[in-house]
């Protein structure tokens, strides 16, 4: 997906095609090429986010998160720094990002720990996928 495609969507106007454009970007075939291409116009993005309107925020989430990450890669960050931001972001989303060089399955638990290490700049994490509610959760930290 590339700007252009983006913008059109915005244009429409319509909030669950905006969430549904961000959710894709951000879950489905994500490299550092093409994060780091698509924060060329992060400026734009953010533009485009400013026009939508404001009471929608909440529904925005995942649209929000993306434009500031955007942000923060033109600004020099390496993509991998999406772990940090409060979405769910299990590693196996993240393959074009990071490497998982380790796994393992806690029944005890139900989670999982993973070691990965980004593809570009080295920096390794672990994380542990856990029950969380409804859903799951993935807790973050840099691995030392």
């Amino acid at each position: 997906m590339d700007i252009e495609e983006i913008e059109k969507i915005f244009n429409t106007g319509e909030r669950q095609q905006i969430e549904m454009m961000a959710r894709n970007i951000l879950v489905h075939g994500r490299t550092h090429e093409y994060m780091k291409s698509l924060s060329l116009y992060s400026e734009r993005f953010s533009h485009l986010l400013s026009q939508t309107n404001s009471g929608d925020k909440e529904y925005l989430t995942l649209v929000y998160i993306l434009s500031e990450h955007l942000n923060e890669l033109s600004s020099g960050a390496c993509a991998c720094s999406i772990v940090d931001k409060p979405m769910f972001n299990s590693p196996d989303r993240l393959t074009g990002i990071l490497e998982i060089l380790e796994e393992k399955l806690d029944p005890k638990e139900y989670s999982i720990w993973n070691h990965s290490r980004c593809l570009s700049c080295g920096n390794e994490y672990e994380s542990k996928c856990v029950e969380s509610g409804f859903g799951q959760k993935v807790l973050w930290n840099k691995y030392s």
